[in-house]
């Protein structure tokens, strides 16, 4: 028992590295360093971040090396990616850190690193509940810098009555020391109106000391500008008190980003506009003072020295030093979830004037995804060995590509298994495998799987789709040689699952023959059993809510499953991703196909790896356990090494269980008989956020009130147990 509770705590230490069921039916470690080749055969420098859809990017040092790194929040599934600085000033490299990513806090919507309290370290300013929620940076310890809730909901002082600052999801403020006096003011869009409040910090004035947040508002209309409600324009010198600008004014169209920055060396603040509805930024000249800023002028399609900001909506400006020179350069991303580019999605503009003063010119829409594997929206992976090599290659389709027209092409890629005896690599051979994306009125959301279901001794692959059908190609390859997939048809036996069909081909019966599990938008998972004879598959379906499998969270009508069936050691199992990112571990299958199965664990894995996660699992090293790769809908891939489970002692039956699981404000424990216990409450970097004495079975009083992932750990004098508990 000493031994097991020693490698509990070893493992909340390094949550993000070493996974593993709660029945140990599987140990997986995270592996950012397997070698990727793109199709230049050029090695990728950090291929497995999960890909960059809609990005927010700052900066942070996230390896203690005094070295400013990159901060990447990406909204779709409202994940943080860590590159860390690996060049030279003014010639950047960067490797991703994925040992520090679980210390940073769950988050939603906007994330900007910005150092309050003037200690050298960026904090956290996030979204919650309409307003802004504050992380202050403690330092680094351990795996990264470690981060405690400062601010519950950030508040202003408006008549001398304290109010929490209003925002909405979609806008990004700016938080920037705008009066020159030490401490972080914020500019923010009001309430209702076209115009921008500034919240002047008092920190200096009252305490001498730039460590606060003292807000109050200094006026509704910083630089007596007002947006435009019907264009990304603006009206200079107008107010705020009539019709469509104003605390009490016409709603504007909902959503823009501010950037400030000092763009003419005049010491004051100038902006930088990006608009919900619009392709270009705007910016905003201040030809007043610091203190009194006054708009003046105006320049629609920005940076107009160069190639101009021109993304299909919502573009956002970062103005962070990206290269080290010590001159901020400018970073360009889509702040839109649905409706823009997800692959060209980042622009960079290296500052070659001075950061007082940047003259910015063009360098690239494709920063980082060009270094990464990332495959536009939405990526989901899968094992196959398309050249018989005896070594499983990797297939990913996507939910497409985004494309000039606002549509989205989908496609299947293939990267190429080139591993040896001693390391697994891989290179992206082909981003159009199959030729699948190039089929005329095709839906979206690739999703792929094979298997010999003509009993012809090879694979063919079917593609799940956005229209809840599936595309089927038959292997027409002589025996022996690569596959050869032929487009049959769209809608493979005529089967629709409604929506976005995930298909998983396996045997589930175990009968010789190669069944059908599929899931669906809905979260459950229908199974077609193959009653063929011959050649030709004979599907029939056998039910809608296979083993009462279902992955959409309480009250949540999406649920995203994506099954994938695998059997070790004898033993079935069930594995689905989910809208929520969370993936669901089922057993107790084997002669329970009518039944309902046994939620093994809701959180296997342990975080959260985006939203509308996939999973592949395949022994690359003949070690006896698999390998695996995730997707998400950020267009992108993670690895993780299969380990020995036998690391981990087997747990005994659990003496205590949390319900609701997930849950919001309550958390009951149930327990076998009466017992007083300690109960502490950890976030995933181990860090202690509460503990408390109770009575079991009973509720605790203190629950966190942060959506995301949890350990309750259960300790009395017989047993010690930490279960996961997630808030929804």
């Amino acid at each position: 028992m000493k031994k097991f509770l020693l490698l509990v705590s070893l493992l909340i230490n390094i949550f993000g590295n070493i996974l593993y069921s709660q029945q140990t039916t599987l140990a997986l470690q995270r592996n950012a360093g397997i070698q990727v080749f793109n199709e230049d055969s050029l090695l990728l420098p950090y291929p497995w971040t999960g890909g960059f859809n809609f990005c927010q990017i700052g900066t942070c040092d996230v390896n203690n090396d005094n070295q400013k790194d990159l901060v990447i929040f990406d909204r779709s599934g409202d994940r943080v990616t860590l590159l860390q600085f690996n060049g030279t000033p003014g010639n950047p490299s960067w490797i991703q850190n994925i040992e520090a990513e679980p210390n940073f806090p769950d988050v939603q919507h906007f994330m900007l690193m910005k150092d309050f309290n003037c200690d050298g370290r960026e904090d956290i300013f996030a979204f919650f509940n309409s307003g802004i929620r504050v992380f202050k940076n403690e330092g680094f310890n351990g795996t990264g810098p470690q981060f405690s809730l400062y601010m519950e909901q950030l508040k202003t002082s408006v008549n001398n009555n304290p109010i929490d600052i209003f925002t909405i999801p979609v806008d990004v403020p700016a938080f920037e020391d705008l009066d020159s006096d030490g401490d972080l003011d914020l500019l923010v869009f009001n309430i209702l109106g076209s115009c921008v409040e500034y919240h002047r910090n008092y920190a200096q004035e009252n305490f001498n000391r730039c460590d606060s947040l003292v807000l109050k508002l200094e006026t509704d209309n910083w630089g007596r500008f007002t947006e435009s409600f019907s264009t990304n324009e603006v009206v200079l010198n107008d107010t705020c008190d009539g019709f469509g600008g104003g605390r009490f004014g016409q709603i504007r169209h909902a959503g823009s980003a501010l950037t400030v920055f000092d763009s003419d060396g005049d010491n004051d603040y100038d902006l930088m506009l990006g608009d919900i509805a619009y392709r270009t930024l705007t910016k905003l000249i201040n030809g007043g003072t610091s203190s009194n800023a006054l708009i003046t002028s105006q320049t629609p399609n920005y940076p107009d020295n160069t190639t101009f900001v021109n993304l299909a909506i919502f573009p956002a400006g970062f103005y962070i030093d990206v290269d080290q020179d010590g001159k901020r350069d400018l970073v360009v991303a889509p702040n839109s979830e649905t409706g823009s580019e997800n692959y060209r999605s980042f622009l960079y503009y290296k500052n070659n004037g001075a950061d007082n003063s940047p003259e910015f010119n063009y360098q690239s829409n494709t920063l980082f995804s060009s270094s990464t594997l990332d495959f536009g929206e939405g990526a989901i992976p899968y094992f196959f060995d398309h050249n018989l090599d005896g070594k499983k290659d990797l297939l990913v389709g996507n939910y497409g590509y985004f494309l000039p027209t606002g549509d989205y092409k989908p496609q299947v890629a293939l990267l190429e298994n080139i591993s040896d005896e001693t390391e697994i690599r891989f290179q992206l051979k082909n981003r159009n495998y199959a030729t699948a994306g190039n089929l005329a009125g095709i839906s979206v959301n690739f999703h792929p799987t094979a298997g010999d279901q003509d009993n012809d001794g090879d694979q063919d692959l079917l593609l799940g789709a956005s229209d809840g059908r599936m595309y089927h190609f038959e292997n027409t390859a002589l025996p022996g040689n690569p596959a050869n997939m032929v487009f049959i048809t769209p809608a493979f036996e005529d089967i629709d699952v409604g929506t976005f069909a995930t298909p998983c081909l396996f045997d589930v019966d175990q009968n010789g023959r190669i069944d059908l599990l599929v899931g669906n938008r809905n979260g459950k998972i229908s199974y077609y059993k193959n009653t063929s004879t011959g050649n030709s598959p004979v599907l029939e379906l056998q039910t809608e809510e296979f083993g009462d499998v279902n992955t959409a969270l309480t009250g949540e009508p999406n649920g995203f499953s994506t099954p994938f069936m695998f059997r070790k050691s004898g033993v079935t199992y069930l594995i689905s991703g989910s809208q929520n990112g969370f993936f669901e571990l089922y057993g107790n299958i084997d002669n329970n196909l009518d039944g309902q199965f046994e939620l093994l664990d809701s959180t296997f894995l342990g975080n959260r790896f985006g939203e509308r996660t996939s999973i592949t699992l395949a022994d690359l090293n003949d070690d006896g356990n698999p390998e695996a790769v995730i997707g998400n809908y950020a267009g992108g891939i993670t690895f993780f090494n299969g380990i020995f489970p036998t690391l981990i002692e087997n747990q005994t039956k659990e003496s205590f269980k949390l319900y609701p699981n997930p849950g919001q404000n309550e958390i009951y424990i149930s327990a076998n008989s009466s017992t007083n216990a300690e109960v502490s409450v950890l976030d995933l970097s181990g860090r202690l956020l509460s503990t408390e004495n109770i009575s079991l079975p009973g509720k605790l009083s203190r629950v966190p009130n942060m959506k995301g992932l949890y350990l309750i750990r259960i300790a009395n004098s017989e047993t010690n147990q930490t279960l996961k508990w997630i808030h929804q």
